[in-house]
This record gives structure tokens, C-alpha cells and sequence, in this order.
């Protein structure tokens, strides 16, 4: 019988011939992360647990070796951690980050109307309709357009990482643990 959560979590993701960074990828943690839960350096949180059983499709009590997960534990270290980090991210997220999404989503708005707003002040009659201010703004139209769904992608990306990040630190926060069995040959 495989005894550790490591060896669990390695021996399911060779049975589905799964490499650590395709699991890593699902999970949306690094691939040095799976490693060390399979070698047992680090213990994955609960809410991993959970992810891994679901990828894996099997019980997460099998990686525990039980059937039940019985009791809940606080950290306050963990969460005055987390609360120094998320606050310190949230300031340079709404600082540097947001104005920065702001800054291109309005861009690549400006360059969706550059072609209406070019015949719009020829029609008028604020500014003649000239080849190089039509080129222009259709130059901006389609860069625009290509930037369309660079954008979207890259919105989604941090808004799954966002909610991965923040579903694993609140659970390093308050966390279940499994209160060790006692087997029969200790018993003994």
C-alpha cells in the first residue's frame, strides 16, 4: 500500500500518463509545485486535493488513505500573511495594472471608431478626407481588431489565476486535516 499523498498523487498521474506540468497547468499552479507535493516536500491544501481527485476522477479520500476528512484547523500565521501580501497586491493591481487595461482597452476602442470618426468630421466639415488619414485609420482599425482577442485572452487568463490564487490562499487560511489512524501492527 502506497502510504504518502506524494506517492498517491504521483501513481494517479501515471495511470492517466499525465506529465507534473500538465497536471501543474490544470491546476493552474507550477509544475515545481506538483513536484513537490509528489515528493512530498510540501503537503498539497485541501481545495487541491479536491481539484486533483476531480482531474484524477477518483475519491479525494484516497489521497488521505481514509474515508473522511473530520477536522478543521486555523492559521493564524497564514493569515496574516495573506493579508499583508493581498493587500500589497490589490494596491499595485489597482495602481499599475488596471490603468494599464484601462489604457488599451480604450485604444483599441479608438482604433474600432477611427474609420467612422474620419468620415464623420469629413461629413462635417471639420476635417478634409484625405488618403493618408483614411490609411491611417484603417492601419488603427485592424490593429485593433488584432488586438481584440489578445486582450480578451489575457483579461480571462488573470481573472482564472485570480480566483485560483485566492481559492488556495483562503484555504491555507482555515484548512481540514485528517487525524492519523492507528494501524493495527502499532497496536500492537
Amino acid at each position: 500500500m502506497i502510504d504518502s499523498i506524494g506517492k498517491r498523487i504521483k501513481q494517479q498521474r501515471e495511470r492517466l500518463a499525465l506529465t507534473q506540468g500538465q497536471v501543474a497547468e490544470r491546476l493552474y499552479v507550477t509544475q515545481q509545485t506538483v513536484a513537490r507535493w509528489e515528493s512530498d516536500k510540501h503537503v498539497p491544501p485541501v481545495k487541491a486535493i479536491q481539484d486533483l481527485a476531480t482531474l484524477f476522477d477518483c475519491d479525494a479520500a484516497f489521497f488521505f488513505g481514509e474515508n473522511r476528512m473530520v477536522a478543521r484547523k486555523f492559521n493564524a500565521l497564514a493569515f496574516i500573511g495573506s493579508m499583508v501580501v493581498n493587500v500589497t497586491l490589490f494596491v499595485l493591481a489597482f495602481l499599475v495594472l488596471v490603468p494599464l487595461q484601462l489604457t488599451l482597452i480604450g485604444m483599441t476602442i479608438a482604433g474600432l471608431i477611427a474609420p467612422i470618426a474620419v468620415f464623420w468630421q469629413h461629413v462635417q466639415g471639420i476635417q478634409p478626407l484625405t488618403a493618408s488619414r483614411v490609411v491611417a485609420s484603417f492601419v488603427m482599425l485592424g490593429i485593433a481588431l488584432g488586438a481584440l482577442p489578445l486582450i480578451r485572452q489575457l483579461v480571462r487568463y488573470a481573472g482564472r489565476i485570480l480566483r485560483a490564487y485566492y481559492r488556495y490562499n483562503l484555504n491555507a487560511i482555515v484548512y481540514e486535516v485528517v487525524p492519523p489512524v492507528q494501524r493495527e501492527e502499532d497496536a500492537k
